[in-house]
């Protein structure tokens, strides 16, 4: 896992910005710096070692002059591939993944990816050509953003390695729609001209006609075609899934939640790796979101050195303003903080850490499927994740300045009428595309901020696509007004550790923001703070968040809508006073 910077010499010299981007994402990778230029591009590199330490693993990589690599993230698959492309006489200079995805670009170019398997984001140059290609892996695990104006070009695996470029602008043509959905939508970002690379996209900047071409590399699967769960081929898959995973040169750990997917993964793992496992579980005392007693069980079970990270809201509140420095952007779920935490924690014991995000949407594993599945217009699968009415939420914006036209849906128009026109298998790639790739994000940028890999062997693509192959009765099911949900996942549960999940509900991964703004008067106090700022941002209606800090200052009981306002409001603000 590392850094990954890009840019243009003609727009380094517009800039004039004596800066490094490698130094600025330093925190993604300690371990080395590395630069490469031309005449026409800078190239730099901030590396986390994790698969061969070695210094010629070092990155900006090139072998062949001319061309060079900057690549974020791991290919799982190298050793399988580094076999098959051996026998064209290859002589390998390193043990690394980077050799492998640099020589499969070298040999077949962008027709390589469809043979990785791995996370990745990775930037190539070639001098000969004189264009430099950016992809993003296919479930948008790990993040790529780009810059681009006429002969001008950026790109970086965080904005604000671009933003010191070109400036810490809101983009007040998205405010609308961050308030309503609490994020934005396909390419967008909240930072004026910076977008984000789509999962399963690449671009290709012609660096000689400042030219861009973007295109969607990945397919993602178009039909549920299978009728019947093979268990026995479904084991495998997730055995080898989890054994991909755990290839290192560097301690791995396991995020412990105490729920289904973690559990299995903790199973699966014990099974490979058999000793030296640490575990790592947030606590949240006093609530009834903590399923901390259920992670230790499981790691008692399997001999984990376990260790439980009590979440507090003093933790809330002081880690609240940290995490949006590494996050960019106003932050979108509560539980993000708590994850900051968690890997601050496990910095000091692995490198590595496995987590069971992704399972859920790979196996349909939340309960607002029961609504979702049977969508079959563009309008309410765009709507449908909404965590805010429009008509509730203007009242507090600036609308001299914010979008007038109430078009507060930004690309998910656009979307929503592309995927609803693939049936039942679209829907889940609108939220892959949306829901999964805020929650991807996240866990990305909280991580990275403790130079902590997170790996997700539920978004392993053979067993993604295994269940996105999967007739919808096969993983979710309602009879008798009970819901059966990511029903091949509960029935492994239930095998592996002999326990009937009939009654178990869904808790997720939750901090409890809700709650605590209601009984925490330390945590009101800290919003009103920030609330009281508003007064410095133009795009915001100041009268109408004074009378919302009045209510919190005076103790008054909140509703549903005016907590959810609260945490919109605060977050926004506090990241609009640090640009």
């Amino acid at each position: 896992m590392c850094g990954i910077f890009g840019i243009t010499i003609k727009t380094l010299n517009l800039k004039q910005i004596a800066v490094s981007g490698a130094t600025l994402l330093c925190h993604r990778g300690p371990d080395n710096e590395g630069s490469w230029q031309n005449d026409h591009i800078k190239l730099e590199h901030s590396r986390l070692a994790i698969i061969d330490l070695s210094d010629s693993a070092n990155q900006p990589f090139e072998l062949v002059k001319g061309k060079v690599l900057v690549f974020n993230g791991e290919i799982y698959n190298f050793q399988e591939l580094r076999e098959k492309w051996s026998n064209n006489g290859i002589t390998w200079n390193t043990n690394s993944d980077t050799e492998v995805l640099y020589r499969g670009l070298i040999k077949e170019g962008t027709k390589c990816l469809q043979k990785l398997n791995g996370m990745f984001a990775f930037g190539f140059y070639d001098s000969e050509s004189n264009k430099i290609l950016i992809v993003r892996d296919r479930y948008g695990i790990k993040p790529v953003y780009y810059y681009h104006d006429k002969s001008h070009f950026i790109f970086a695996s965080e904005q604000k390695a671009i933003a010191k470029f070109t400036g810490w602008n809101s983009n007040l043509s998205n405010l609308s729609e961050y308030a309503v959905f609490k994020h934005v939508s396909g390419n967008k970002t909240m930072i004026e001209k910076i977008y984000e690379l789509e999962p399963g996209h690449a671009a290709e900047f012609d660096v000689n006609k400042g030219e861009l071409r973007i295109w969607r590399w990945y397919d993602f699967v178009e039909r549920r075609v299978e009728e019947k769960i093979d268990y026995k081929k479904l084991d495998n898959i997730i055995f080898d899934a989890v054994k991909r995973h755990l290839i290192s040169d560097v301690p791995v750990g396991i995020q412990l939640s105490g729920g289904i997917d973690s559990s299995i993964l903790a199973w699966y793992m014990s099974k490979i790796k058999k000793d030296d496992i640490k575990s790592f579980t947030i606590t949240f005392p006093d609530s009834e979101f903590d399923e901390s007693k259920e992670a230790a069980e499981t790691a008692k079970k399997f001999n984990f050195e376990h260790y439980e990270i009590p979440f507090t809201i003093r933790d809330f509140i002081e880690i609240w303003p940290k995490a949006i420095k590494f996050f960019d952007e106003p932050i979108n779920h509560p539980h993000t903080l708590a994850l900051f935490k968690l890997y601050q924690v496990a910095k000091n014991h692995v490198k590595v850490l496995l987590s069971g995000e992704g399972a859920d949407e790979v196996f349909l594993g939340y309960e607002h499927y029961k609504k979702s599945l049977t969508i079959d217009n563009f309008e309410e699968l765009r709507d449908f994740d909404k965590f805010l009415d429009y008509e509730i939420i203007k009242k507090y914006l600036n609308l001299d300045l914010v979008k007038k036209d109430e078009d507060y849906w930004g690309n998910k128009t656009k979307d929503a009428k592309f995927w609803i026109s693939k049936g039942i298998s679209g829907i889940s790639g609108f939220e892959f595309h949306h829901h999964l790739n805020t929650l991807l994000n996240r866990v990305d940028k909280m991580s990275m901020a403790h130079s902590i890999e997170v790996r997700v062997p539920f978004l392993d693509y053979k067993l993604a696509e295994f269940g996105l192959r999967q007739n919808k009765n096969n993983l979710f099911k309602i009879s008798n007004n009970k819901i059966e949900r990511k029903i091949p996942l509960m029935k492994i549960f239930e095998k592996i550790f002999d326990k009937n999940l009939q009654t178990k509900c869904k808790i997720g991964f939750r901090v409890p923001f809700d709650q605590w703004i209601q009984t925490k008067y330390e945590l009101r106090k800290f919003c009103c703070e920030i609330l009281s700022k508003s007064k410095k941002i133009k795009e915001l209606n100041n009268i109408e968040i004074e009378k919302l800090e009045k209510m919190l200052s005076l103790n008054n009981k909140l509703d549903e809508n005016q907590i959810r306002i609260t945490w919109i409001l605060t977050n926004y603000i506090m990241w609009r006073i640090s640009l």
